[in-house]
């Protein structure tokens, strides 16, 4: 490395520790994820097929949904944790894995990818679901042949829940914080990109449209534009521990941890929460120019898990289609898009990939499975 390249990284280093970065020295922390950034907030609702009639998310209407199958992402995702909290905690029902011999106190889950939701419904696999955008808003619609309804959104059950965050190998941050500050950079840009082409009378809108039918698996246009309406597209990770806080007691309460946080060495889930946001970055990542960079002599090139067909993520889609990426000297590889976000920690946890676009319950379950 030049003298050139030791004084940029000198400076980053400056930078990082006057803004309250560090790096880890406790090794058993080098294989583990850090949350760096957030991805969105909302964005899911809980659809039922016409031949079911009047489930709504009124606890009055439990024992309509007594005996019924639901599709979810998969146990790992925000949405099966809400559609089973809803279950247990305000319908009173019981919440289990579908079986043959089907039960009127419980509600049974099958894993399904929102995409092919609607065809389960249609083939009457399934009664109900509860999926991302736009799968959900494409499933509701009545242009759409699955001969369903909205039971609710679900900011109905959780306001302002978080949803899919930015998490990086702590390795990859911890050696190379130059390219997690431009990534970062890049990807915030996007956002507000995103954020701006939403308004219809905005220049951008039709190219946004065209990126979600691109990379969301829908195509009505209608449909597109509820499902990004009812997305809250966000980079900040401002209010992500008390939505961590809440996920991990909420998992605490239902036995669903193979670990308490004491027995992984933490006081409590907010001391947990603590450890596993690092919103130092994005602090002073967002809002920077290209120009306030060093020049490169060539891009950073990371690797990057997406999900496959969610519009959740569609700005990190539209960065490198836009060339804002390029612009902060980033080459991102995505590679083939996961189905579930399970798989995107696994490979983050095993360094198949750098940073992974995935559900805040992936990072949380997946970290404290793998503690040891």
């Amino acid at each position: 490395m030049n003298l050139k390249m030791w004084s940029v990284v000198a400076a980053i280093i400056i930078i990082l520790s006057a803004s309250g970065m560090y790096f880890s020295n406790n090794m058993e922390d080098r294989d583990k994820a850090v949350i760096i950034g957030m991805v969105n907030e909302e964005g899911s609702g809980i659809f039922a097929s016409n031949s079911v009639p009047g489930l709504s998310l009124d606890p009055s209407t439990a024992d309509l949904w007594g005996g019924l199958v639901f599709a979810t992402p998969g146990p790992s995702s925000i949405q099966h944790m809400i559609l089973m909290d809803f279950v247990i905690g305000v319908l009173g029902l019981k919440f289990a894995q579908n079986v043959a011999d089907k039960k009127s106190d419980t509600v049974y889950w099958t894993g399904v990818a929102p995409g092919t939701m609607g065809d389960a419904l249609s083939e009457g696999i399934i009664q109900g679901g509860i999926a991302w955008e736009a799968h959900y808003s494409n499933i509701c619609s009545s242009t759409s042949g699955y001969n369903a309804y909205s039971v609710g959104l679900t900011t109905d059950l959780w306001e302002d829940h978080p949803c899919c965050v930015v998490a990086a190998s702590r390795n990859f941050v911890g050696g190379d914080p130059n390219a997690i500050l431009r990534f970062l950079s890049a990807y915030s840009a996007s956002v507000l990109w995103v954020n701006e082409a939403i308004k219809t009378t905005s220049t951008n809108h039709s190219a946004l449209i065209e990126y979600v039918k691109a990379k969301a698996g829908v195509t009505n246009e209608l449909v597109i534009q509820e499902a990004l309406e009812n997305v809250v597209y966000t980079y900040s990770l401002e209010y992500l521990k008390n939505g961590i806080i809440t996920m991990v007691e909420t998992y605490q309460n239902l036995g669903l941890l193979s670990h308490t946080m004491e027995e992984m060495g933490f006081e409590d889930s907010g001391s947990f929460a603590d450890w596993l946001i690092d919103d130092s970055y994005i602090k002073n990542a967002a809002g920077r120019a290209p120009s306030s960079y060093s020049v490169l002599t060539e891009n950073i090139i990371i690797n990057v898990g997406v999900l496959a067909n969610d519009i959740h993520q569609i700005a990190l889609h539209v960065g490198i289609g836009e060339g804002i990426f390029d612009q902060y000297g980033i080459t991102l590889n995505t590679g083939v898009p996961f189905a579930a976000g399970g798989p995107v920690m696994t490979a983050l946890l095993s360094g198949q990939i750098d940073i992974g676009f995935v559900g805040s319950p992936p990072v949380v379950l997946t970290t404290v499975e793998m503690w040891w």
